[in-house]
Parts: C-alpha cells; sequence; structure tokens
C-alpha cells in the first residue's frame, strides 16, 4: 500500500480493469498508536534506529568509512511548539529510494535479504511512527551514490511531495518534527534526552544532543560486558546505577544468542511482581519486560542483556517466539543456575542469605521445578517444633527421630507441645507450599520419614502406662468409658508430657460421623438406610474413632483415680473432655455447650460442700 504523492488522487488501474489498494493512512496511524505500540515514545527509538542502520548501511558500503555520527537538535520556539530534528552520516536515499523506502508502507530500506540481518529497523513502518507526535515529516537526504540533495515531506493525510532541493549536504539524512500542542510540553527536551539515553545507552555510534541547555552526549560508548571491571563490587555499583537498587550478586550472562548480566535482588520480591529489566538487541533498547527471556523462577533477578540475532516483532517492543529466542532463554536460565551450582559449592552463605530473603517465592517455583527443589531446599526455612530449621536440618533429623509435619495450624497447635517435649520434630506445614516440600521429600531422601501428623502418631508418641499406673487408674477408664459414650468418644489411658495437660481430645472421621448422627444432623436422612446391608459406613459402636487420652502422669488424674464418687468422676471426666476440645480450638456441640454450662455449676456446688 502506498502513501499518494501530490495529483496521484484517482485509483490507479489497468486495461484488464484491475486496481491497486490505496490506504487511509490516518487509519494507520490510529492503529499504530492503538494496537502496534504501547507508547508514543517509540518514535525516538525509531528514529534513532533508523540513523544507526543508515550508518551501518554506509560502512558496508564504503569499507574505509569510520566517522559515522548521529546529531539531535531540540528547540522550543514558543511554548506551543517545538521543532526536533535528527541527523545522521549515514548512506543517504536517492530521490527513486524515498519514493520506494519512505512513501510504501510495508517496504524496507535495508537493501537486500543478506545485509537485513544487520538491522533492527526491517519493517519500513518505522517512519510512520512520527505522525503519533507530528503532522508533517520533512526528510533531506543525499546519497553516497550522487551528490543530488532530496526533500521528502509527508503529511498525516496520506500525500507526499519529493523535490530537488538546493545546496550542498554531506551523504547522510536529516528528520525534522514539528510538535505541536500537548506534544511539545509532553516532550520537553529533557524528556527526550531522558528516553534517548535509555534506547541509545550502548550504541557505539556517538550521539549529540543539542538544546537550549547546550551540546551534550548522549552515549558514552560504555558496553559493560566488554569493560575490564576490577571486582564484582564495581559491577554491582553499575546494576545499582542501572536500576535504582541494590544488590547482593551479579551473574554474567554469556552465549552465542546473549550476553549480559543478572544482578540479584537484595530485596524480597514476590514472584508475581513484573520484574524490571533492559532487554537490548543490537544495542538498542527493546524493551524493559523479561517474560519472554527470564526464566520465571529467576523473578529476583534484574537483567541487562544485548541480543545478536533475534527477531523483533513488528512494534519492535519484543521478540518473534522462535528457535532462537528458545536458545537464548536456555543460555540465560543456564548461566543463572550455575551460578547458584557455584554458590551451593563455594559460597553457601550467600545462598543461603538469597534463600532467606526469597524464603516463600522460592517455595512457590521449588513445588514446580525439579532442580530448584533439590538446589534451595536445604536453604527453605520451616517453622517446627525445635524452632525455625531448614531443610537440611530437617532431613538430618528424620534420620534420627519421627518427623511430623500438620498440613493445617490448629492441628499444629494442638499436637506441638506434645512433640516439642519428646524425641521428635513437628512442622507446621500450614503455610503455602510448605505441605507440598514435604510430600516431595520422598521422591529426593530415601529411607527417611517425614509423615503427616494423623490420629494414628498420636499412638506412636504418647507413652504405654506402666502395668503398676494401668491398675491403679482401671476403676477410673471404666467410669470414663461409660461417662464419654454419649459424646462417641473412647478413653484411652497413655502418658505424654507436658504433665499438666490431663487430657487430649483427638477426633476421627468415624467419631464425627457419629457425633453428627447424635445431634440429628443425618438421623433423619439415613432412617430409611440398613446400614448393615450396605456396609460401606464402618462401625457405629461408641468410642470408634474420636478418643480422649487421659494423661496418667497428670497430679488431677490421679487424685480423680481415687475418688469413689462415681458421679462426681463421670461429671470431671466430661468437664475435662469439653476443656480438652476447647484447648484443641474444636467446636462444641449441643450436649458439649450442655457439660460447659451445667457440669462446671455442679463441680462448684460440690466444692462448696452441696451433692453433684
Amino acid at each position: 500500500m502506498d502513501m499518494r504523492g501530490e495529483n496521484e488522487g484517482t485509483p490507479k488501474g489497468s486495461n484488464d480493469g484491475g486496481y491497486s489498494f490505496q490506504v487511509d493512512l490516518k487509519g494507520i496511524i490510529r492503529l499504530l498508536s492503538e494496537n502496534l505500540y504501547s507508547s508514543g515514545d517509540v518514535f525516538l527509538r525509531e528514529l534513532l534506529q533508523n540513523a544507526v542502520d543508515a550508518i551501518e548501511a554506509r560502512r558496508g558500503e564504503e569499507p574505509g568509512f569510520t566517522g559515522g555520527r548521529i546529531r539531535i537538535v531540540y528547540h522550543q520556539e514558543d511554548g506551543r511548539q517545538a521543532r526536533l530534528v535528527f541527523a545522521d552520516n549515514g548512506i543517504g536515499l536517492t530521490r527513486e529510494e524515498l519514493h520506494t523506502f519512505l512513501s510504501v508502507i510495508g517496504q524496507s530500506s535495508k537493501r537486500g535479504e543478506v545485509g537485513r540481518g544487520s538491522f533492527i529497523g526491517q519493517f519500513g513502518i518505522g517512519l510512520l511512527s512520527c505522525f503519533l507526535v507530528a503532522d508533517e515529516i520533512l526528510v533531506r537526504s543525499r546519497s553516497v551514490r550522487e551528490a543530488k540533495v532530496y526533500r521528502w515531506l509527508g503529511r498525516s493525510d496520506g500525500t507526499y511531495q519529493v523535490t530537488e532541493a538546493p545546496g550542498n549536504q554531506e551523504p547522510g539524512t536529516e528528520v525534522t518534527l514539528v510538535l505541536k500542542g500537548r506534544m511539545a510540553s509532553r516532550y520537553s527536551e529533557e524528556k527526550v534526552i531522558s528516553l534517548l539515553k535509555d534506547y541509545g545507552f550502548l550504541i557505539q555510534v556517538p550521539v549529540e544532543f543539542e538544546g537550549d541547555g547546550g551540546v551534550r552526549r548522549v552515549n558514552d560508548g560504555f558496553i559493560p560486558w566488554r569493560q575490564s571491571f576490577c571486582s564484582n563490587e564495581e559491577i554491582l555499583r553499575f546494576g545499582e546505577q542501572m536500576f535504582g537498587e541494590e544488590f547482593f550478586g551479579v551473574v554474567p550472562i554469556s552465549g552465542e544468542e546473549m550476553k549480559g548480566y543478572a544482578f540479584i535482588s537484595g530485596r524480597q520480591t514476590s514472584a508475581a511482581a513484573e520484574g524490571r529489566h533492559k532487554i537490548f538487541l543490537k544495542d538498542m533498547l527493546i524493551t524493559e519486560d523479561g517474560r519472554e527471556l527470564i526464566p520465571r523462577w529467576a523473578f529476583f533477578t534484574r537483567c541487562i542483556l544485548n541480543a545478536k540475532n533475534l527477531t523483533p516483532i513488528a512494534s519492535r517492543e519484543g521478540f518473534v517466539s522462535d528457535n532462537r529466542l528458545a536458545r537464548a532463554r536456555n543460555e540465560i536460565e543456564k548461566c543463572i543456575f550455575d551460578y547458584f551450582v557455584a554458590l551451593s559449592q563455594y559460597d553457601v552463605n550467600k545462598l543461603k542469605q538469597l534463600t532467606m530473603t526469597h524464603n516463600v517465592a522460592i517455595k512457590s517455583l521449588a513445588v514446580e521445578n525439579e532442580q530448584i527443589y533439590q538446589l534451595f531446599f536445604p536453604f527453605l526455612t520451616f517453622m517446627t517444633s525445635k524452632g525455625n530449621l531448614t531443610g537440611f536440618q530437617v532431613v538430618e533429623a528424620a534420620k534420627r527421630m519421627p518427623v511430623y509435619y500438620c498440613t493445617e495450624l490448629d492441628d499444629y497447635r494442638r499436637a506441638c507441645p506434645l512433640v516439642g517435649n519428646g524425641d521428635g520434630v513437628l512442622i507446621n506445614a500450614g503455610y503455602i507450599y510448605d505441605t507440598k516440600l514435604l510430600q516431595l521429600l520422598k521422591r529426593y531422601q530415601r529411607g527417611i520419614r517425614v509423615e503427616v501428623f494423623g490420629e494414628a502418631s498420636y499412638g506412636e508418641l504418647l507413652e504405654e502406662p506402666t502395668p503398676a499406673i494401668k491398675r491403679e487408674m482401671e476403676p477410673l477408664m471404666a467410669k470414663a468409658g461409660r461417662a464419654l459414650g454419649t459424646f462417641h468418644c473412647g478413653a484411652v489411658l497413655k502418658q505424654f508430657e507436658p504433665a499438666e495437660v490431663p487430657a487430649l481430645y483427638v477426633p476421627g472421621g468415624e467419631g464425627f460421623l457419629d457425633h453428627a448422627l447424635g445431634e440429628g444432623g443425618f438421623s433423619g436422612f439415613l432412617e430409611g438406610f440398613d446400614l448393615g446391608e450396605i456396609g460401606m459406613m464402618g462401625s457405629f459402636e461408641p468410642g470408634y474413632g474420636t478418643k480422649l487420652y487421659i494423661n496418667g502422669r497428670n497430679p488431677l488424674i490421679r487424685r480423680l483415680a481415687a475418688a469413689e464418687d462415681e458421679e462426681l468422676a463421670a461429671n470431671m471426666v466430661q468437664v475435662l473432655y469439653v476443656h480438652a476440645m476447647l484447648a484443641g480450638h474444636y467446636t462444641l456441640g449441643e450436649k458439649e455447650k450442655e457439660v460447659l454450662n451445667t457440669g462446671l455449676i455442679r463441680l462448684m456446688e460440690y466444692g462448696l460442700g452441696g451433692n453433684v
């Protein structure tokens, strides 16, 4: 599709009735603004890139040419408009090339398929981005192939003129824009300089800016990965200048597709947070979004990278997803991962520091990535009955003693006093990702037991009473069995620490259903079923599942065992049952609430000398 030169307003036809498409340039500009480019700022990058490519093309045409330069002149004329001029001494354009490359949308000015690989601007639409900020684009150009200077004037209505310009000019191209209205205020002198520095930080061609503040150099030809830094501290200072934050580590990135640095953030970062990076293609800033290139698990890095051969998408704000992009991504991932492996061998303290800073976020990735799991698990921290332990300490403990984990915080709080006073470790896996991390442990660590803490675990942890205590407590246990039968709860005699805890309530799945049936919650629904014939509901004998472990070491329990008043003992056991439920943060049913209300009153009456 072509912009129409003046006097070219009628559709072009042929003898056989064929016609050429015309273009609504204003519609194309609107399309660029709303769908292709993320910001109007890109016109500066496009002009800068065109100048760089023109100089590169001249070097290809004239092998002895070494004096490439770019000069940008900015002048705020009356506060309402600003004039911006981009000038380069590149290859320049002939009259025919002005018609072909500036006036035909989609036509590239990069000649030849072989030569195109060294340029970024390959879509022939870069110059159109200038219409996002100006109504006209004025181009003066002289080709290295001839002495004539030509003037091309393009307008946003889709028309253009090409004329021969008077005077002499060295080979090269000069592009002039007049920014009007809000564009003049938006793109102030300082704003333009700031954007040029961002886009052209790595450009090797000297770029000068002339404005009301005088002449300034935009770039200094500094290439960080070619620079001989004296120390890692120097590289870290460079990263801090680039990103405005402190880092505690840096990873050199070096491969066939990519060179640069990945700086490791020294502050806590979320895996869901958008990372800020600086991704260049052939020395020109393409994007600050690293999602296409940076591994998702490396969210705690800030990267400055320069790609050699990646293919940009049409907006030149990202990359085409192809084999080269995949290779580049693999190179980055390998460099960062190898760095962490080296830390685990030569600087464990730094790896510990990284893991402590990003503990939760690394856990989120370790559950999905086998390599990350194996590398970082030894340094991840878990809350346990023995204090905060690392994954390494958890594994070592599991070789010598029982290690359990609770998937719910309330379960951990109930069981922690029991395990904490014995030879065992209880892990609070109620935090996000911890349960999955511990479940995966058996895949990588053979011969150790790290198991979920369940009903059976109480039986393993709580001690069996001595035969003498069993005989002493036998009458009380018989009374307790009868007193708890109405709650579908069994009474079991054990010994455990702390001795101050008289009883421990442990619910069972079937016991919960017993409890619900007793409250009438399911009884109406189940009336018509012969549960014995169905044979799938398990046993409903009183005490099946739910248990009240009575502590034979507790002084109150020992005194209660000596009491001869059965009604007093029954009332005390029921109150202990409700107390144990409350201590474990369990919900009370109607029967339990009744015990809480009446049982305590009976005990107070008994204490005052009355009858229970």
